[in-house]
């Protein structure tokens, strides 16, 4: 693990914002549901296959107020239409590591209408408590969900905290492994039965190739494996990969 080494935003009142769009869920149980992708800046591990290191180091951020993003936020959740069928009521918390700037998310949370529903994508070496607690009558809402990382070997960073958040999920939250390699597979599998879990969905991620991985998983080789096992998890490529192939910002 790497420790923070940036300037840290002001708890409850600005963020360190990478970037903040609306684009088409390429992962979770949400694949495919237009979202607000809210990049917050920098991270407290450093995965090998991370494909969204612009928003880890090298200082590609702005520091923005709460009422700000708040602002951005509405402007884009708006559609040219009218009806239900129209605007984005779903916001995506992801970087880096959200959760390092908890306290302004939850900010954010409380101030945007009820009829958001926020996932917060963490790598799950974030103690979840703090923030779970600030957010609790929307958790119980079922108005923010987690999808939160259980760190393989192949990502070159060691699972720890995660095991005690898993015990903090709920059904609608999400347990996501992304894995490299047959080593991965085992592992994922291994502490599927050693560590329970409420979370309703088992997400089992293809690597892509980036960063210093020069050569995903095959996604067929991960279908087989799951299906010779007869396992109860959801196979997720990165969807938003195959529809924008090459593009990695704003996607």
């Amino acid at each position: 693990m790497v420790a923070e080494a940036v300037p840290r935003a002001k708890p409850g009142e600005t963020f360190l914002l990478s970037e903040c769009y609306a684009s088409i869920q390429g992962e979770s149980s949400f694949v495919g549901v237009p979202t607000i992708f809210v990049r917050l800046y920098t991270c407290n591990l450093r995965c090998v296959w991370c494909d969204s290191m612009y928003a880890v180091e090298g200082g590609e951020f702005r520091e923005v107020s709460i009422a700000d993003l708040v602002a951005e936020v509405r402007r884009l959740a708006g559609g040219k239409g009218r009806g239900p069928r129209h605007g984005i009521s779903n916001v995506c918390w992801t970087g880096g590591e959200p959760l390092l700037q908890w306290r302004s998310i939850a900010e954010v949370v409380d101030t945007l209408p009820p009829s958001f529903v926020h996932t917060v994508e963490t790598d799950g070496e974030v103690d979840l408590a703090p923030f779970d607690a600030a957010v609790r009558p929307k958790r119980e809402d079922g108005l923010v969900r987690y999808i939160m990382d259980v760190k393989c070997p192949g990502s070159g960073m060691r699972a720890n905290r995660a095991f005690e958040n898993l015990r903090l999920l709920r059904p609608e939250d999400e347990v996501k492994f992304v894995l490299a390699d047959r080593r991965d597979y085992e592992f994922a599998q291994e502490m599927l039965m050693k560590h329970e879990t409420a979370a309703g969905t088992i997400l089992f991620s293809p690597v892509t190739a980036a960063h210093k991985v020069p050569q995903g998983l095959d996604p067929a080789a991960l279908a087989r494996w799951i299906l010779d096992d007869r396992l109860n998890v959801r196979l997720q490529p990165q969807v938003h990969k195959y529809i924008w192939p090459g593009e990695t910002r704003g996607v």
